[in-house]
């Protein structure tokens, strides 16, 4: 029997069933209708030993994160959120490229599902851009013991919601498809494209960065850096390493790698 805890107002009972008794990755489920962060929760399951395949999911969070310690925003019954519990087992300096694996795993889901979804493009390093709007995100964190929480937040239907000012540039599938996109058909086609894309993943973590490049909005773009360690950097993104790390030529002909940062494509001439 699936392990479901929490209200059952969430995923249909089918779905829950065939994910967690089925061949996919989903191992348990825990379905609340609100609370602070999935991904607070999926921490918490990990650090006590929940095995690969935890699943947390949310109609609403009331402090959802993303990354740089941005909060993530979503009004109850707008959007997919989901923390998952990954146990992989590849070397430590690998995991960088696992959300850009999953930037492609949940691109695919998202065309699959409806025909009416424009083409999903990716934002190094882990949004997604439909039409040229942020519609989803995706945040990896290491827990000790070598897990890794996945969390994953998407714009299903905005369609009528007021946006806050800070989101005014974003949209949601729903609203790029013109037409309603259910939020639990999206979990299966993504479950369903992460499984066997996860497990390619840490036989060979390189042998998905054709796909990555392909859908790669940043590329060829010129950029501003911000990271966390090292001052901002500004130039044009040419390439991505195996591990996926964006390679950026500055104005003086040096190119860098950026493994963490945020990353802004910039109009216009360079130095703007």
């Amino acid at each position: 029997m699936p392990h479901v805890s929490g209200a059952m107002a969430g995923p249909p009972t089918r779905l829950v069933r065939e994910l967690v008794d089925g061949p996919s990755i989903v191992r348990s489920v825990d379905w609340r209708p609100t609370t602070p962060s999935t991904s607070t929760l999926a921490v918490e399951a990990a650090a006590a030993g929940a095995p690969e395949g935890h699943l947390v999911l949310a109609d609403h969070q009331s402090a959802g994160r993303g990354r740089l310690g941005r909060a993530w925003e979503a009004p109850p019954g707008t959007s997919l959120l989901l923390s998952l519990v990954l146990r992989p087992a590849v070397a430590p300096g690998r995991l960088a490229s696992l959300p850009l694996l999953v930037g492609v795993c949940l691109a695919e889901a998202c065309e699959a599902l409806s025909g009416d979804v424009p083409p999903v493009r990716l934002k190094w390093p882990n949004d997604l851009l439909v039409a040229g709007r942020k519609a989803a995100g995706v945040l990896a964190e290491r827990v000790a013991g070598g897990a890794v929480v996945l969390g994953v937040g998407v714009d299903v239907d905005w369609r009528g919601v007021p946006r806050p000012p800070g989101l005014a540039t974003s949209t949601s599938l729903a609203e790029a498809a013109r037409g309603p996109v259910d939020r639990w058909a999206l979990l299966e086609a993504f479950v369903g494209a992460l499984g066997p894309g996860y497990g390619a993943w840490q036989a060979a973590p390189e042998a998905f960065m054709p796909a990555y490049r392909a859908r790669c909005a940043t590329l060829g773009r010129r950029v501003r850096v911000r990271r966390l360690a090292a001052p901002p950097l500004g130039g044009r993104a040419v390439d991505l390493d195996r591990d996926g790390a964006l390679m950026v030529r500055t104005p003086d002909g040096r190119t860098e790698p950026v493994a963490a940062g945020d990353v802004e494509h910039v109009t216009g001439l360079w130095p703007a």
